[in-house]
């Protein structure tokens, strides 16, 4: 049997026309879903023109008034005249359906805009100025664009809401749809770091930030997790130097300098190994915009995954000369969060103290008011540690956990095993005190 006919989409446009006419309430549903750009022909001008009486508080189902609106904007010629309102009205649709009607119009919408999409890129993929990144990254970001405009619905009941509670307290500890940081001075305070939640990592220069950074995205990975870790100081060896080293405890500048023991060679040789399948990728290029960072991140999630995303940091992020810093940095913040809810992931970005809060000297710990470069920072991020110390060359270090969008605030006391750069609880075995054994012990049994 031959498939029915499709029913052209300038009835469907029709249809969704007829039933916001005739009962007023569906124009909000019909808003809620698409807008005047998914229409085709004379009906993309007559739904902005409904729109913009609503908004100016008129009411569109007194077609008498509608038509005065359309004349007063010079549009009623533009539609078809009054004959083109009479016509629509004349329709047999269903009012009650609006909200299907609209997700037709809004699917055959994004469809064209697909097509007009990779005809666009075809064209490009044949001009030797344009780069195949370029052209890629362009392709990246309008997909996103059209998937965010989805008719995926965004608003649930709380009995929904609440119907996914229950199913993450059921659900096993593995499969809470968060990460673990693998610190557990951080996990006892903040457990999983969920879904669409963005953590900030503050600290003075040289405190620890970036290494604190490392050694969470690094657990991660070692857990099973994919990791973007997007490193905008410090080179890709620079960053292995350190998780290699950690991981087999030989001094990371004894790697860097090659002076080595062939004993500490073998240990790192045992090391490498299980990051042979450890999914952390490092994006080590210096000129990053929250643009090129999205665009990174959505490429790897489509080609691996991905489970977490690390930005070091924030202050680096490049913008044009013609904005201001602080609007600069407070739209890279932004960017992070909505990233973090795009993606469905956890995102933690690093970040400088600013000049106030290092002035406050040496004994005076940061306050979320001295996140340098932007307020925003603070108002985007669900979670916010600040590192400090009494003095930089103490290893002991503070980890105040000032904003905890799931927990309670708190102060921690942790230090910095040196030479290693991971951090640990402040009464911890150094790394020098401890023997190779003991890290079994825990297993022993009588």
């Amino acid at each position: 049997m031959n498939d029915p006919t499709p029913i052209p989409m300038s009835e469907i446009e029709n249809a969704l026309l007829y039933a916001v006419l005739i009962d007023r309430q569906q124009i909000h549903v019909a808003r809620s879903i698409v807008s005047s750009d998914d229409f085709t022909g004379p009906r993309r001008r007559l739904f902005a023109e409904i729109s913009d009486l609503i908004d100016a508080g008129g009411d569109h189902g007194d077609i008498t008034q509608l038509l005065e609106h359309l004349r007063s904007v010079n549009a009623l010629s533009a539609i078809g005249g009054a004959g083109a309102v009479a016509a629509i009205l004349d329709s047999s649709a269903t009012p009650g359906n609006a909200s299907t009607y609209a997700r037709q119009v809004k699917t055959a919408a994004n469809r064209r805009r697909v097509s007009a999409m990779l005809a666009s890129a075809s064209d490009r993929i044949d001009d030797p100025s344009d780069s195949l990144d370029a052209i890629l990254d362009r392709l990246i970001g309008d997909v996103s664009a059209i998937r965010a405009t989805s008719t995926t619905a965004t608003t649930v009941s709380i009995y929904e809401a609440g119907l996914q509670v229950l199913k993450h307290i059921n659900d096993d500890t593995e499969s809470t749809g968060g990460v673990y940081s693998g610190i557990p001075a951080i996990d006892g305070c903040f457990g999983a770091f969920a879904p669409g939640t963005l953590t900030t990592i503050a600290a003075r220069t040289s405190i620890g930030k970036s290494g604190l950074c490392l050694q969470a995205a690094n657990n991660i990975s070692l857990g099973g997790g994919q990791v973007l870790y997007l490193s905008m100081e410090m080179p890709a060896i620079e960053l292995a130097f350190r998780c290699l080293g950690n991981s087999s405890q030989v001094d990371s500048q004894r790697i860097a300098n090659r002076a080595l023991t062939n004993d500490e060679r073998v240990h790192l040789v045992d090391a490498l190994a299980q990051y042979k399948d450890a999914g952390l990728f490092i994006d080590d290029s210096p000129h990053q915009t929250a643009a090129s960072i999205a665009s990174a991140a959505r490429s790897r999630s489509a080609s691996t995954g991905l489970d977490a995303i690390f930005v070091d940091h924030i202050g680096l992020i490049g913008y044009p000369f013609t904005q201001k810093r602080n609007e600069a940095i407070a739209d890279a913040s932004r960017s992070m969060k909505r990233l973090a809810k795009e993606l469905g992931i956890p995102v933690f970005m690093a970040c400088q103290i600013n000049r106030k809060g290092d002035e406050a000297g040496n004994y005076s710990r940061p306050r979320l008011s001295h996140l340098a470069d932007s307020t925003s920072i603070e108002a985007d991020s669900d979670n916010v540690i600040i590192l400090h110390r009494d003095r930089p060359v103490d290893p002991i270090t503070t980890f105040a956990f000032e904003k905890v969008r799931n927990g309670q605030k708190g102060v921690r006391k942790m230090r910095m095993d040196l030479p290693s750069t991971w951090f640990v609880d402040a009464d911890s075995p150094t790394w020098h005190d401890m023997q190779p054994h003991e890290e079994f012990m825990d297993h022993a049994t009588n």
